[in-house]
């Protein structure tokens, strides 16, 4: 298949990230994925992958050839999974990756990279998320936050969807002249395994008033529409942007919807 079909995906094994490569593939692109764990599904090629790990990153930057139309990084971890992992995973492991395949996306190609409602405030916390993006690297990047996590007024998630809202918005001016368009989406509630411990780490009354807003809990496939949108490049003039796909839930709070529960 020509390099202009092919595309990386992180965290194709499930959830969001499987819901993608079905789409994709069924669009005909040839999905390879980079996960922890095998996929079962509508893949093309499968790479083991650690994001929370720079020397996993590293091997699989060794094996990838070619060019590739789209990275989306939809992998991440809740933050119940501690601090530092969430770190790892959620922004530095992201980071040096798509540092390390940024010179193989296709001219006209396009990066999607999934943070959060969370990552919504970015801008009350600018100067932190400014100099963490600063780090050069995975390694300066984990000493920083060991450095600097504890004095910051968030939690470890939230703070490292920020951060991926402002290095999204970073990379979008990086390469114009190349026509790559760099993009996020940020999810509410998903219906997906890791829902119960994103309930654990927001409360279980925070979660009901979420998921009360627009009636239900997202599926993959709602997200998944969006990031599939966003890899394909349909939309030509869109770039550097927190794209919110939470069903209208933020609209909700900010607009005082009542409840649909």
């Amino acid at each position: 298949m020509a390099n202009d079909q092919n595309v990386l995906l992180t965290g194709a094994a499930s959830g969001v990230g499987k819901a993608v490569a079905e789409q994709l593939t069924a669009l005909g692109y040839a999905v390879v994925a980079l996960d922890i764990k095998e996929p079962a599904g509508a893949i093309t090629a499968f790479h083991r992958c650690d994001l929370g790990n720079k020397a996993s990153i590293d091997e699989v930057l060794g094996k990838l050839d070619g060019t590739y139309q789209s990275l989306m990084n939809v992998a991440g971890v809740p933050g119940t999974r501690g601090a530092e992992l969430t770190m790892r995973v959620n922004l530095l492991g992201l980071r040096h990756l798509t540092e390390g395949v940024w010179d193989r996306i296709s001219d006209g190609g396009t990066v999607v990279n999934v943070t959060s409602i969370a990552g919504n405030n970015w801008r009350k916390r600018r100067q932190y998320l400014n100099d963490l993006l600063a780090t050069p690297d995975f390694d300066e990047g984990l000493q920083w936050w060991q450095s600097n996590g504890e004095a910051i007024d968030t939690d470890a998630y939230t703070f490292s969807k920020e951060a991926l809202v402002l290095y999204t918005m970073q990379l979008a001016g990086r390469d114009l002249a190349r026509g790559i368009r760099v993009n996020d989406v940020g999810p509410g509630p998903i219906e997906t395994q890791l829902l119960p411990e994103f309930t654990d780490d927001v409360g279980d009354e925070m979660m009901q008033r979420m998921i009360g807003m627009t009636g239900r809990a997202a599926q993959p496939e709602d997200i998944a529409e969006a990031i599939t949108v966003l890899a394909q490049g349909k939309i030509g003039w869109l770039n550097g942007q927190h794209v919110i796909v939470d069903g209208g839930m933020t609209a909700g709070f900010s607009a005082g919807w009542k409840s649909r529960d």
